[in-house]
């Protein structure tokens, strides 16, 4: 099996209607908390949310609800002009420009369309277990829109950079900057040799999937689907992926840390006793003037310490670095997630957890702080941040990890470029 890619036409925001894309664009749909979602539907009438996280409504039933909203918008705008359709195939070239612990970084990577491959083929490797509830609300938006609305992002290794020096012959498209600083620009490639020189040079690579597992799995499911359409054309065999050279230095890994509420007051003395069982435990009680010491102090710890320690903090006045008894090493999993999962699956006895109310994930800790503070979580837990070379060491050796292992920095705008599954390839 080789990897295949294609340019393809991208249906982008017009300019002329739109003049500030930041109003317009948002980030992938799973990052997007309720408070935010209503921001960015607050934030411009042609707000991309509006497709990818719509809201639902209380009378609405199969024919009327957010799924088919979604295509109806899709439509309406392109038929005003909002969304227009690139007349070239392209290949678009994505660049952000943002500040990581004070390093400035420029990362470039390219959107393509990539011909579908089963995860047994050799040719893409996931890295993340995906969900039966997400993955059935991604089918079900994109069955509707028969539209790849943002890309899966995924990483490659090109020691040499050679695809990377034909990354700087785009025409720009657009140039925008996010609420969080980071500078985004889309250039497109139009120049057919230049096109079919990055198709030669991604032949023999291996794909990781970096974000969007429930995507590139909706991906595989549609394309079992809409196969049985003979009307269709080969479009439905390819999916819009972004991908970016692992060797570049921008492959930035953030901590995915964990919040557990819900917990009745049973479970929450088997929480309790639990952590006892199976955790080594140092307390580091603070005040209010060196809080911020003693978490700073923590997530320290736990970056210098191997990947079975991990911090704790319960509302009351410490935090708590826990490393994991050696007895209980073995049978752990191999990564700090896998231990927190497999704990609180213990103990409410469930597979999956409610996100927004039993579990959620953030790759700030002073918000992971916050949230416990004002009740809305009983529990977080801080980890470090996962090594790209060890999500490698799982993905190739056909494993996958729990949901939510690690949060790649800075995430793709949804909304830059899009693409019609239905266009001939």
């Amino acid at each position: 099996m080789m990897l295949i890619i294609r340019p393809f036409r991208g249906i982008i925001y017009n300019k002329d209607k739109v003049k500030d894309l930041s109003k317009v664009t948002a980030p992938p749909f799973d990052v997007i908390s309720p408070y935010e979602q209503g921001r960015y539907y607050q934030s411009h009438p042609y707000n991309i949310i509006r497709i990818i996280l719509g809201e639902e409504k209380e009378d609405d039933n199969e024919k009327e609800n957010k799924y088919t909203r979604a295509a109806r918008y899709l439509k309406e705008w392109k038929d005003k002009g909002i969304l227009k359709k690139e007349e070239t195939p392209s290949i678009y070239v994505y660049e952000q420009e943002y500040f990581l612990e004070e390093r400035k970084i420029t990362r470039r990577g390219f959107v393509a369309l990539m011909k579908l491959e089963d995860f047994n083929s050799g040719v893409i490797f996931p890295h993340e277990q995906v969900f039966p509830k997400p993955q059935k609300d991604r089918f079900n938006l994109m069955q509707n829109c028969l539209a790849n609305l943002s890309a899966v992002f995924s990483l490659y290794r090109d020691p040499l950079c050679k695809v990377d020096e034909h990354l700087k012959e785009g025409e720009p498209l657009f140039e925008l900057e996010d609420e969080k600083g980071v500078k985004h620009r889309l250039s497109a490639i139009r120049d057919k040799d230049t096109i079919t020189k990055i198709a030669k040079l991604m032949r023999d690579k291996k794909i990781l999937i970096a974000d969007g597992h429930h995507r590139y799995s909706t991906f595989l499911k549609l394309k079992e689907k809409l196969k049985r359409n003979s009307s269709l054309k080969e479009g439905w065999d390819y999916g819009m992926m972004y991908f970016l050279n692992a060797e570049s230095g921008a492959a930035n890994i953030l901590p995915v840390h964990r919040l557990i509420g819900s917990f009745t007051s049973e479970q929450l003395s088997q929480f309790k006793s639990r952590i006892e069982q199976l955790f080594q435990i140092k307390v580091l009680p603070f005040t209010s003037e060196n809080s911020s010491y003693q978490l700073r102090y923590m997530l320290q710890q736990i970056n210098l310490d191997d990947k079975f320690t991990l911090g704790m903090y319960q509302g009351d006045g410490a935090y708590y670095l826990l490393s994991l008894k050696e007895t209980e090493k073995v049978s752990s999993g191999e990564v700090a997630s896998a231990i927190v999962d497999n704990l609180i699956k213990r103990i409410t006895r469930k597979e999956q957890l409610e996100r927004g109310r039993e579990i959620d994930f953030t790759p700030y800790s002073d918000r992971a702080v916050s949230l416990v503070k004002k009740r809305k979580y009983q529990v977080a837990f801080f980890l470090k941040p996962i090594c790209l070379e060890e999500i490698e060491k799982v993905a190739f050796s056909g494993r996958v990890m729990p949901s939510k292992s690690s949060y790649f920095y800075p995430k793709l705008l949804t909304g830059l470029v899009m693409r019609d599954i239905t266009d001939e390839i």
